[in-house]
């Protein structure tokens, strides 16, 4: 039976919306720089304006933190209070997905939250514990959770062997995954873990925190909304920093760190693998961004990486050589689709 799904991804300051027949792709649109609670509550009723003409039989939310959900879920009040207990851990995101779906409840249509946390929900235990006291771990449900996993999900699939997936935008984190379960990512309890992004510093020494808080700072904005590429340039859009860095010195060191981090963390993915079959590129940058991937598969030698610089240059699924002992991949994501599929196998 057909069913049509209307799939919304939610963002800090965005609505993208997509409209499938099964797992077929009918069309999306995108509403941005959203900023109080009547503009996403408006975006939500232009977009079932539209579609006024068509039966949804379900609607599908991308919610960033589902703390212990480890499977997509019906949702019901039970859900909801789980979506808003991890909001905490997730400030940016969870606080208007939830939002969105209170909007979407006077429609009386089925709702289902596929929660981003759910690729890594089985992450190996050395891998999600951090060394900090047991009770409080376990009280305050304190470990690394991981997010993108629709998306490390989707660009690994069909990918045998060791593979590193580097998912790159304005958020952005890598997952070490073998044979497809993931054994290691970079986002841990919060999407601040990991690799620097557009506004968020990624990993950086805790004492650094402590200094800030005793200096008065409010330190959850500075690490969420002012650092990163934002705090090393001003500039907090990736293409910016791309055209101003030969004529920029900041954002030359903005790129030039950015690239630095993800080699770390790949070069830490490696040894945790104990070697590599695969790299993966995809997000707004991974896809579209020739040189980063140039330059992070420059240090990739040592394996006998080789780059096509044709393929590369023209973003193509393959840019390795056929003689490359790793195999580069240029692979588009789809979170959406990756939705519809985990509430079809949840309806089935």
């Amino acid at each position: 039976m057909t069913k049509k799904i209307l799939v919304f991804n939610v963002g800090s300051s965005s609505i993208k919306y997509s409209l499938f027949e099964n797992i077929k792709f009918i069309e999306s649109g995108n509403y941005e720089k959203l900023k109080s609670k009547e503009d996403y509550e408006k975006a939500v009723e232009n977009i079932f304006y539209k579609f006024k003409d068509k039966k949804i039989d379900i609607i599908a939310h991308r919610v960033v933190h589902g703390g212990e959900l480890k499977k997509t879920s019906k949702i019901t009040k039970k859900i909801k209070e789980q979506i808003k207990k991890f909001s905490e851990f997730a400030p940016l995101h969870n606080p208007k997905q939830l939002m969105v779906i209170e909007f979407c409840e006077k429609f009386k249509t089925p709702q289902y939250a596929v929660f981003d946390t759910m690729f890594f929900a089985n992450l190996p235990e050395v891998a999600k514990t951090y060394a900090i006291p047991k009770e409080i771990t376990e009280k305050y449900n304190i470990k690394k959770y991981g997010f993108h996993g629709l998306s490390h999900a989707y660009v690994s699939r069909g990918l045998k062997g060791k593979t590193i997936t580097c998912h790159l935008g304005s958020g952005s984190s890598i997952s070490a995954i073998k044979n497809g379960i993931a054994i290691d990512t970079s986002m841990g309890l919060t999407p601040l873990e990991g690799i620097m992004m557009g506004t968020r510093s990624g990993s950086i020494d805790p004492g650094i925190i402590l200094l800030l808080e005793k200096k008065g700072y409010n330190v959850e904005d500075i690490l969420t909304n002012k650092s990163g590429l934002k705090g090393i340039c001003g500039e907090n859009d990736f293409r910016d920093v791309l055209r101003d860095m030969n004529k920029d010195k900041e954002c030359k060191l903005a790129y030039d760190l950015f690239v630095y981090r993800i080699i770390k963390v790949i070069g830490s993915y490696i040894t945790v693998l104990n070697g590599l079959d695969n790299l993966v590129f995809t997000a707004a940058i991974g896809e579209n961004v020739p040189k980063l991937r140039k330059d992070i598969c420059n240090n990739l030698k040592f394996l006998n990486t080789k780059i096509n610089e044709n393929a590369n240059e023209k973003n193509k699924e393959i840019i390795s050589e056929k003689d490359s002992d790793v195999k580069v991949y240029v692979r588009k994501t789809d979170e959406e689709k990756m939705a519809v599929e985990d509430v079809l196998k949840t309806l089935k």
